[in-house]
């Protein structure tokens, strides 16, 4: 959900990194349809279950880098329309 926002999709456009956030999507999509699937099948395999945690970490963590890409290209918005971000 996070890398379709529209600021992030502004970011990457004005950054010149709009073609590896849609790469980064396509992956996104075809590991959930993998994730969906493994998840239906935790319960009868111990190694899947912690291959799953472990997985979820790394969504988290990825989560933590688009939020913080957000961020600044908001704030990079704000200092574009007003000049700085003291008074935001």
């Amino acid at each position: 959900g996070k890398l379709a926002s529209r600021a992030v999709e502004e970011a990457s456009l004005a950054l010149g990194v709009y073609d590896d956030l849609q790469d980064i999507k396509e992956t996104v999509s075809l590991i959930k349809a993998v994730l969906l699937d493994a998840e239906q099948k935790q319960w009868q395999n111990n190694e899947l279950r912690v291959w799953l945690r472990q997985i979820k970490r790394v969504f988290a963590d990825t989560e933590d880098v688009i939020d913080d890409f957000e961020c600044e290209a908001l704030r990079n918005h704000v200092v574009k329309t007003s000049g700085s971000t003291n008074r935001k």
